[in-house]
């Protein structure tokens, strides 16, 4: 809608529901109403395909070093990509939940 004179306030008036509804059915892959919608979590299908190319490569890559090692010398295997919207399995998370400021510096004073 920003290519256009249009805004959320003009809704019900000038804009009419069919109208935006057409905003939203044709978004831009990088707006944040498709990267909420869409199961490439932001990402156009270039980019999907780009991160899936690449880890090929690294794969086979890896398959290359590790041919004719024992098992035991093998490396590890390439990690995937990250992808938006994809939680990493792998991230270290210290704590379990958010803690008030007050509580933070008291702990962060040597306080309990």
């Amino acid at each position: 809608m920003r290519s256009t004179r249009f805004t959320l306030d003009d809704l019900g008036g000038e804009l009419s529901e069919r109208a935006l509804l057409s905003f939203g059915r044709h978004a831009p892959m990088e707006s944040a109403l498709f990267a909420e919608l869409s199961e490439f979590g932001g990402w156009s299908r270039t980019e999907q395909l780009l991160a899936r190319l690449v880890e090929a490569v690294e794969r086979l890559d890896w398959h290359f070093i590790c041919k004719g090692r024992k098992r035991s010398d093998w490396p590890q295997p390439p990690k995937p990509i990250p992808r938006p919207g994809v939680k990493d399995d792998s991230e270290r998370h210290i704590g379990r939940n958010p803690i008030s400021i007050s509580e933070f510096d008291a702990w962060y004073e040597g306080g309990e």
